[in-house]
């Protein structure tokens, strides 16, 4: 789960925050940030968690045409892997987009769902043309391309990425990788100041310039009323009561002031509950507020998309 309240922490932090990531399912801030050594300990903290085989779920947010980490979150949720970024080029024939994101290759095929900002089950024919139209148009339309993640982490000099569904996005989000991790893709001497995360082929520099996200902990620890983001699978439904559960134990309360994105799958609880009553696996994200912090943390939803993964 990621949150919208940003810490900017030092290497230090991320260390604290992987190590947490390899001995817990939650991964958690220490609660002081910045506190503790300098960026040497902090690589050779990170190269002892990734090191020792452990496998970590990550963001990374980059800064636009720079392969350098703005910011990195320890995911403990384990989602859909996946890359946001513009796209500079299509090529119908072959089944591939090439991103702005240090030149990826993503493919796509018959098994590929496509989804526009206002459909979310799109052909594929009319999904390429509109990403054609937006290029020939000199624009790099924002894509997110998912994809569901494998028994281990792929090798770190493996640029392939098939995905399963592919998202035209209106809004330009900065590009992005969500992707499990674990020593392999950690290269950084001890005493040096700054680490590279080395994914999907890209050498990825994690510096005094990146930011750590805050925890996955769904809440727990945020105060009351505090703004949070959520992204994550949904255990079960209670429609009468105007609630869901993630698969964290965080609760999601839904009220009438709540917008229900109409670009989901599910657009009301009761269809949300007959689908995870169903065995489809549900997923839930949006916004809200921290209601409370106690176990199980709530949320009170300002707006919901619920889809249905395939």
């Amino acid at each position: 789960m990621r949150f919208i309240t940003r810490l900017i922490p030092t290497l230090t932090g991320l260390a604290t925050a992987m190590a947490a990531a390899a001995c817990s399912s939650t991964a958690r801030l220490p609660s002081d940030p910045s506190a503790g050594g300098g960026s040497a300990s902090a690589v050779t903290t990170v190269d002892s968690a990734l090191g020792s085989g452990s496998v970590s779920r990550i963001e990374i947010e980059l800064f636009p045409g720079e392969l350098v980490a703005r910011e990195v979150h320890v995911e403990a949720d384990d989602a859909e892997e996946k890359i946001v970024s513009g796209v500079t080029a299509i090529d119908p024939a072959q089944g591939t987009i090439t991103l702005d994101l240090g030149g990826l290759v993503v493919d796509y095929g018959a098994a590929t769902r496509f989804r526009t900002e206002s459909e979310s089950h799109e052909s594929r024919e009319a999904w390429e043309v509109l990403v054609q139209s937006e290029i020939a148009a000199g624009r790099h339309p924002t894509v997110e391309a998912r994809r569901n993640p494998a028994g281990a982490p792929q090798s770190p000099d493996d640029p392939s990425f098939t995905a399963t569904d592919l998202r035209l996005e209106n809004e330009a989000d900065g590009p992005q990788i969500e992707i499990y991790v674990d020593g392999d893709n950690l290269t950084g001497a001890d005493g040096a100041s700054e680490v590279v995360l080395r994914v999907l082929g890209l050498s990825i520099t994690v510096s005094g310039r990146t930011r750590l996200g805050p925890d996955d902990d769904g809440g727990a620890e945020q105060p009351s009323g505090a703004s949070v983001e959520f992204e994550m699978g949904v255990a079960s439904v209670d429609a009468a009561g105007g609630t869901l559960t993630l698969s964290n134990g965080t609760v999601v309360r839904v009220t009438a002031a709540t917008t229900m994105d109409p670009e989901g799958d599910l657009l009301t609880l009761e269809s949300a509950a007959a689908a995870v009553a169903g065995g489809s696996p549900v997923r839930a994200e949006g916004r809200g507020a921290v209601e409370s912090s106690d176990s199980p943390a709530v949320i009170v939803a300002s707006s919901l998309k619920i889809e249905v993964d395939d």
